[in-house]
């Protein structure tokens, strides 16, 4: 995807039920600011392209 968000990859893993969890992971020297709030995407629905993205809130619609 071709945005400004933070993006990271996951990979689908099972625990010892069966049950499906993804793992990422990322490294660096940054932080996250949420003093005005973030939103967190999680795209699972491709096999093999799970993804987290991170991404400024919209402020201009709180309701969601």
């Amino acid at each position: 995807m071709s945005n400004n968000n933070l993006t990271l990859d996951l990979k689908a893993r099972r625990d010892k039920d069966g049950a499906v969890f993804y793992v990422g992971k990322l490294k660096g020297p940054f932080s996250i600011d949420c003093e005005k709030g973030a939103v967190f995407l999680v795209f699972v629905s491709d096999v093999g392209g799970e993804q987290l993205q991170i991404a400024p809130m919209d402020n201009k619609n709180q309701d969601d």
